[in-house]
This record gives C-alpha cells, sequence and structure tokens, in this order.
C-alpha cells in the first residue's frame, strides 16, 4: 500500500509579512479544498493507497507571522517537511501549488523531499504546475512529473499503478521532462459528474486555521466555523485575469442541489459549520439551480457568504430576497471595472455598467450589504477608465470597495499579453500579487498604479464612505473598526471610527479614537499628505469630536484620482 503526502506552499511572499521593523497580519486563506476532494475520491477508489496526510505551510506561515518569528523562515518550513518525512516515510508527495507567488517554494520543498530519500516520487498540480508546466520542471530538477488540471482520475491510475513513471509516459493529464522533450502536451481528465466524489473528510485538517475568510467583518469576533465548499466547476468565460479554464475547463459541472444540501448538513451538524463558504467561481451560471438551492440552504440555519465574488447580471430583486432568506448578510459583486470599454474590450467580461446599481439597490432593499472587486492595471486602461471607475464606486453606493492590482497569473490570457509584450517587469514570481503592480504597459506606472489603488479604498471607503453620507454610521463602524484593529496606524480609519462614535453619542470612545488619530497625523507626514490630497480635513473633524459639535459631511473637493496612475 502506497502512502500519499500533500504539501501546499505559502500563498504569499513570507517577506512580505515577517518583517521585524513592523507587524503585519498575514491575509485569510481558504480550506484546501482541491486536496480534500482529491483525499474523499481517492480514499473510496483506490486499490493501494494506504494512507494520506496533509501539510499546508499556510498554516505555519499564519504562526510566524503571529509570533513575529522573522528569522530564517525557510529553515522552519523545510524542518516541518522533514519531521513528516521520518515520521510518515511517504511513497509519493504531491505540491499542490495556486498561483505564481508560491513557485519560489517549490524547488526548496521538493528538494528536501529528495535528500531524504531519493526515492520518494515527486509531483505537483494545480493552478501554477498545470500552467507553467515546462518552466516548472525546467527550474525544479528535483520534481518528477505534473499533472494537468484536476487531480482525482490521473492520481488514481498513479497510484494503483504497478509502475507510475509509465503511467506519468502515457497518460494524457501527465507530464515530465522526457514527454516534453517529445512535444507532448497534457490534457485534462474531469469527473463528469461531481457527485461522484464521496464527501470531504474535514477531519484531516484543524478548522480553526481557516476561520477569518468571510467578507462581513460584523462577524470577526464572533463563534463561528466557516466551512468551505465549491458546488460546481469549470468557467464559459475568459477573463483576461483568469485561468481558471486552465485548470477547469470552460464546461461548468455542477454537484446537484441535493449534493450540496446533504453536504452542507454533514458539515453543519458533525463538524459545527455556521457559515457556509461558497467557493464557485461560477456559482450563478445556472440561474435557476442556484434560486433552487439558495431555498434549500435557508432552511438550514445557517450563514451562506460568496467570498470569491458574485456575478452581477444574476443579482435581481428574486435573488436578492432568496440570499437573504440563505443567510447571506453580505456580496461582493465581481464588477471589476466601471468602465465599459475595460469591461467588454480589455477583460471580455459580459457586464454591463448600467447593471450594477439595480444590483446594489436590490440587495439593500433586502439587507444584504454590497461589496465589490475591482481590478485595475490591465494593458489598455487609461487615466479616463480607472476615473469612470472612481466614479462608479462613488455613485452606487457600495458599503466596502476592494481594488486589487492585475496580476498576469500562468495560465491566463493576460500572463500571454505580457509575455508577448514585454510587459513584466519585476519577473520575480512571489511577487505576483494584489497588492503589487508588476506590470508596465502604455499608460501604466507600477508605482503610480499601487497609489492609485490604495488611494482609491481610502477615497471610498473613508472620506466619502456611503453609510456616512446617508448617516448609517453603524454600519460604516464595523467595516471602519475592522481595519483599526487590524491596523491600529491606520490614520483614516482611527479619524473616521471617531467620527462614528460621536454621531451615534458615544463620547468616550470617540474622544478615545480621536486622540489616536491627532498623534498618528501629528507625527507622519505621509497620513497628512494623503489628507490633504483627498479632502480629509482632518483638524475640522478632530475639532468637532473633541468640542462635540456636528461634523458636516464630506464635499467632493479632492482632486480626480485617476492620474495618479499616469505613466
Amino acid at each position: 500500500m502506497k502512502k500519499l503526502l500533500f504539501i501546499i506552499p505559502p500563498y504569499f511572499n513570507a517577506n512580505d509579512y515577517l518583517d521585524k521593523h513592523r507587524a503585519a497580519v498575514l491575509p485569510a486563506f481558504t480550506i484546501p479544498y482541491g486536496i480534500l476532494s482529491m483525499q474523499a475520491y481517492l480514499s473510496e477508489h483506490c486499490e493501494r493507497l494506504g494512507e494520506m496526510r496533509l501539510v499546508d505551510l499556510n498554516v505555519t506561515l499564519k504562526r510566524l507571522v503571529e509570533t513575529r518569528t522573522v528569522e530564517s523562515h525557510q529553515e522552519v518550513f523545510n524542518a516541518e517537511l522533514r519531521a513528516v518525512l521520518e515520521d510518515f516515510q511517504p511513497d509519493i508527495v504531491g505540491v499542490s501549488a495556486l498561483f505564481n507567488s508560491s513557485s519560489g517554494y517549490i524547488q526548496s520543498l521538493v528538494k528536501g523531499v529528495k535528500d531524504y530519500n531519493p526515492d520518494i516520487l515527486t509531483i505537483a498540480g494545480g493552478g501554477l504546475p498545470s500552467a507553467a508546466y515546462k518552466l516548472m520542471l525546467e527550474t525544479c530538477p528535483d520534481l518528477d512529473a505534473i499533472c494537468k488540471g484536476e487531480g482525482e482520475l490521473p492520481l488514481k491510475k498513479l497510484i494503483d499503478s504497478d509502475d507510475p513513471m509509465e503511467v506519468i509516459a502515457t497518460h494524457r493529464s501527465w507530464i515530465d521532462r522526457n514527454s516534453v522533450a517529445k512535444g507532448k502536451v497534457p490534457a485534462h481528465d474531469f469527473i463528469a459528474n461531481l457527485d461522484d466524489i464521496p464527501p470531504m473528510n474535514y477531519s484531516i485538517i484543524d478548522l480553526d486555521n481557516y476561520n477569518q475568510r468571510g467578507i462581513d467583518k460584523r462577524f470577526t469576533d464572533q463563534p463561528k466555523r466557516e466551512m468551505a465548499i465549491h458546488t460546481s466547476r469549470g468557467c464559459p468565460f475568459l477573463c483576461v485575469f483568469c485561468s481558471n479554464p486552465s485548470l477547469h475547463g470552460r464546461e461548468v459541472r455542477f454537484m446537484s442541489v441535493e449534493r450540496v444540501v446533504a453536504d452542507a448538513k454533514r458539515m453543519r451538524d458533525e463538524f459545527g459549520m455556521t457559515v457556509l463558504m461558497l467557493e464557485d467561481d461560477h456559482f450563478f451560471h445556472d440561474k435557476e439551480r442556484a434560486r433552487r438551492l439558495l431555498r434549500e440552504l435557508a432552511k438550514l440555519g445557517i450563514r451562506c457568504e460568496f467570498p470569491n465574488g458574485a456575478a452581477v447580471y444574476a443579482i435581481d430583486d428574486e435573488m436578492a430576497s432568496l440570499l437573504a432568506a440563505a443567510g447571506v448578510s453580505a456580496v461582493a459583486l465581481a464588477v471589476e471595472s466601471g468602465s465599459d470599454h475595460v469591461l467588454n474590450n480589455i477583460i471580455k467580461k459580459p457586464l454591463k455598467k448600467k447593471l450594477i446599481k439595480p444590483a446594489v439597490e436590490a440587495l439593500r432593499k433586502h439587507g444584504v450589504r454590497s461589496h465589490v472587486f475591482i481590478v485595475t492595471g490591465l494593458p489598455g486602461e487609461q487615466d479616463e477608465h480607472r476615473q469612470e471607475t472612481l466614479e462608479m464606486l462613488l455613485e452606487n453606493g457600495f458599503d466596502w470597495i476592494h481594488v486589487y492590482l492585475a496580476i498576469p497569473i500562468f495560465g491566463s490570457r493576460l500572463y500571454d499579453i505580457c509575455v508577448e509584450n514585454g510587459y513584466i517587469e519585476n519577473t520575480a514570481n512571489e511577487n505576483f500579487v494584489a497588492t503589487k503592480s508588476v506590470i508596465r504597459a502604455p499608460g501604466i506606472d507600477p508605482v503610480k498604479l499601487e497609489a492609485f489603488a490604495y488611494e482609491t479604498q481610502l477615497r471610498v471607503n473613508f472620506v466619502e464612505n456611503y453609510n456616512m453620507r446617508i448617516e448609517r454610521y453603524d454600519i460604516a463602524l464595523h467595516y471602519m473598526r475592522n481595519v483599526v484593529e487590524k491596523y491600529p496606524d491606520h490614520a483614516f480609519g482611527q479619524l473616521y471610527v471617531g467620527q462614528c462614535h460621536a454621531a451615534m453619542g458615544e463620547r468616550e470612545l470617540a474622544l478615545e479614537h480621536a486622540e489616536k488619530a491627532r498623534a498618528i497625523f501629528e507625527a507622519d507626514e505621509w497620513w497628512r499628505t494623503l489628507a490633504d490630497k483627498h479632502g480629509c480635513d482632518y483638524e475640522r473633524i478632530l475639532e468637532a469630536i473633541i468640542n462635540d459639535t456636528a461634523i458636516s459631511p464630506a464635499t467632493r473637493a479632492a482632486p480626480e484620482l485617476a492620474r495618479l496612475a499616469s505613466a
């Protein structure tokens, strides 16, 4: 019987978070659902699988960040791997990597495996190896083979074979150096019916490590158990920045509604799940199925969230009502841009800007808060398009906005465009994260674009916050308080938290945050410059809080923001 060890390298560049000069907060990461799916399928169907284990180094990195253990993180990763190898003695080690930012860890990990025992078969899969198999095999000499796309069926063939290397050489989804040299192009081998995958064994992970991905921050400090499910795979669209089709294909495959409900009940009853994270790439592809599923989930007494974003076109009054009934308290709309030109001609996303406001209004009518995801920095996007996005964000009354920088992920059309045109300025893959701009194209300066993304969020989430404008200070406070709890030196956060408390008659708290804001502004010229640039009259607000006088709403007097991103 064969032993299989899965390793998940960090999704993040550890150096960005392990800085002895400042505290940092590691972004939330999701349950390794793909590994759980493979474990469930292989345990049921493999004849020669004895045992499987999982090591998620994101959990290790999270511990290092929280304890501010900043020295030699790679040594910590290597030591953890070595300990598992010695204890478990695996026959096969598989590295599962999603994005470019994990690439720097793969060779170090597989080298550690081969140094321990060169007879262990080292394989890799997931979005990154699937799309960049040639590069991975070239730069990771200790990696034996790569699986293209989903791994359940290819891994079953490999594990049950008398000759694994023969399977790698002949199976359509496996690729190694020899087959690359012969011109082989790996192909998908999908499970057509997702109901054929047995229920997940969540006991192989510590669920407490995956409990902070929810977008509604009202529940951050409340007892909860978040658990993820993917009720479908595949997406028919070809958005320029997305690599999903290279991993799951363009044909959407579904779990049945009955299976999803059964899994959700099991998560609730056996694992204490209170929040179901629906992580489909395109949950609303079949709107009638989505409606049926939401009606059934509403009966379970849980909350539901869509952390990956929801399709705007699917949100009408009926869908918003069903979302609310299913315990959805906030929805992140996958808008991506406020420019029809960018949406239709650059991203190739079938969305019309005119659909956004009705969706937001439908959600608000039924008590569901609206977030929005924006992607900026795409080749072809110009100042006027970014200004359209800014105006859209200010006009539609979102409860909170998230602005990300375009990442040329392996397997996406964006990556191909950037390589063909020489647009990638910093080719270190660990920097391919949504807070760093690595693209330099006409109209795009990476440094200025990072400023645009950050300052757009300051402008819309704080200076011209929608809920503060309509005097819903309680809602605004939920979001802003979460910011200052994570980043206590955030001057805008402290200032506007103080203003919210003042407006709600909570004078002691208002004064506490006002004093914190004053200290930050006085000590840091950077914050004073940002305040001046974006029309944040912090001295007037502080004076009003201290004197317990009314504070007039913010005016839109700040200059256009989009020009900050000009090359």
